[in-house]
């Protein structure tokens, strides 16, 4: 028989290897896992700093969108008091949208009895500041007026049972009734006879405001 203490011997040193082998399984492990949380907190680090980058350019690039805004809308407030244009200020109306002004050019003159009503000039006027440019739709409206796809319309207005009705006092206006009537089709053909031959005699009987 094998003598006891060479067993006791056998088992102590098995168990001392045993140990041996879970401190260093720990040892590795826990290094794993510092090794883990040490490219956690430098992908957080990183992730913050490039949040705030972020932010910080977000906030540049918006300043300089206020501040182009903003001398934009200097620029075209200050527009009916420049002299490159050569306009009477009082001539100048604003109205915005798709276009930023409308010239009455030689209103004023003709007002204050220095020029002849025919020299009157109708003027769209857009102002753009920096690097803007006109839109489409601005450069189809200026197209229209410089083509001469342009006419004047004067309408009626007056009220029929609690209803306001629009009658055309102008024939451009009255030839544009007669073609909404008419693609409209609600109603019979003489329907549309009557329609012009009413705002015909409204044509002939207007008197002026």
């Amino acid at each position: 028989m094998i003598p006891l203490a060479i067993v006791m011997t056998v088992v102590l040193v098995a168990i001392v290897i045993a140990a041996s082998l879970l401190v260093r399984s720990a040892r590795a492990d826990a290094t794993a896992a510092q090794q883990r949380a040490d490219q956690a907190r430098d992908e957080l680090r990183t992730a913050l700093e490039n949040h705030q980058r972020a932010l910080a350019e977000r906030g540049k690039a918006a300043a300089r969108g206020s501040r182009s805004t903003f001398d934009g809308h200097v620029a075209e407030n200050a527009f009916p008091y420049a002299a490159d244009h050569g306009y009477h200020p009082k001539d100048i109306v604003h109205v915005g949208g798709n276009i930023d002004f409308l010239v009455f050019d030689g209103l004023f003159e003709i007002r204050q009895g220095t020029r002849k009503p025919e020299d009157l000039t109708i003027v769209l006027a857009d102002v753009k500041y920096g690097s803007s440019s006109l839109t489409p739709e601005q450069r189809a409206v200026l197209a229209a007026m410089n083509d001469g796809r342009t006419r004047g319309e004067y309408w009626k207005a007056r009220e029929d049972n609690g209803h306001l009705v629009y009658q055309p006092r102008t024939q451009t206006a009255l030839l544009r009734a007669e073609k909404i009537v008419k693609d409209s089709r609600r109603g019979p053909a003489d329907s549309l006879e009557k329609t012009s031959a009413t705002s015909e005699g409204a044509l002939e009987t207007e008197t002026p405001d």
